[in-house]
């Protein structure tokens, strides 16, 4: 059957209706848009004020609660301190789940590649040696890759993803530490820094290949969702996920102190109004091994509940409650 022909007129009178139709459905979404909006509002207003009666009338309380937590990642809201300073105002909720896990693929794809971009400029400095102009390119990139990747998983915040406050405290760290290194060379420290950023990437590839394996069989069992996203740090799913990769980031959290360490030993030999900048720098890495190891400790003892729950159900019935229980649940989906 052959296709009609339209005239020029027929064509334009075709657009104009769609787009009629089209910017129709817009206003009819922004109405609903802001409707939703004052509902749920109007609601969190006066549960506030609401006492449940009973254990029953809480837990279904909290699934509500739950629900529309879920209900306002697709509502525009109002953008961290960030992405104000870099965007303004404007909505970054992306509005269909497809969006959602779009954009979440291309993060994933985004960290993998600049992190190979990583091993390859630390192992040019650590080939070509003291050379500033080598060494500015990777503090440059540096800079720029975390000022990036901070950016994105903002936006994955405000789509429901779940990334733990620590990490991305690191990355705002992580932004002024290389920012200052940029700005001040010191080749006494260059080729340790080289070889920390090489060994680095290497954890980080290594854990963003071990983890992409756990998510999807994870999101095959419906035990995480598709916005879930692969960390920097050690961010586990399993025990097993916890046992291989955990020596592999010890290792780096004292990479990481010994750093700060050897930032303050240089320091007295540093110009005297360059000497704050190296000061800096060592409490800057020294925040970062130790918030990481901490964070590692609360991961460990936490997986370590979990396991032997799951290996002893007699040890649930005898020694923990319900809400012991809720909690300690609640505390695994935001690893």
């Amino acid at each position: 059957m052959e296709e009609i022909q339209l005239s020029p007129d027929e064509l334009y009178a075709e657009i104009s209706r769609n787009y009629q139709e089209f910017r129709e459905k817009v206003d009819e979404f922004n109405k609903s848009t802001t409707k939703c909006k004052d509902a749920i509002a109007r609601y969190e207003e006066v549960m506030d004020k609401y006492s449940a009666p009973d254990e029953e009338t809480q837990r279904t309380i909290s699934a509500r609660r739950a629900e529309i937590e879920g209900m306002t990642y697709y509502l525009p809201k109002q953008n961290n301190l960030l992405l104000t300073l870099f965007v303004g105002d404007f909505n970054v909720v992306l509005p269909r789940k497809e969006d959602k896990i779009k954009y979440k693929l291309q993060y994933e794809k985004f960290k993998l590649f600049y992190i190979i971009g990583q091993l390859v400029f630390s192992s040019l400095n650590i080939l070509c040696g003291p050379n500033r102009i080598v060494e500015g390119l990777l503090q440059f990139y540096l800079v720029w890759f975390y000022c990036n990747l901070t950016m994105k998983e903002s936006i994955l915040i405000a789509n429901g993803s779940r990334i733990r406050t620590w990490w991305q405290v690191q990355h705002y760290i992580d932004i002024l530490l290389y920012a200052l290194l940029l700005i001040r060379a010191d080749g006494d420290f260059s080729l340790q820094f080289s070889l920390y950023i090489f060994y680095m990437s290497g954890c980080q590839v290594l854990q963003f290949y071990y983890q992409a394996g756990s998510l999807y069989k994870m999101r095959a069992l419906g035990r995480a969702t598709h916005m879930e996203v692969s960390a920097e740090g050690l961010r586990v799913k399993t025990y097993a996920d916890l046992q291989f990769l955990s020596p592999f980031f010890v290792l780096l959290y004292i990479f990481q102190f010994y750093n700060g360490y050897t930032l303050f030993y240089l320091a007295p030999n540093a110009r005297e109004d360059e000497r704050w900048e190296v000061y800096v720098n060592c409490a800057l890495f020294i925040s970062i091994s130790l918030g990481n190891l901490f964070t590692l400790i609360h991961v460990v003892i936490l997986k370590h509940q979990i396991h032997k729950l799951v290996k002893s159900p007699e040890l649930i019935r005898r020694n923990l409650s319900n809400s012991l229980l809720s909690s300690l649940g609640k505390e695994v989906k935001s690893q």
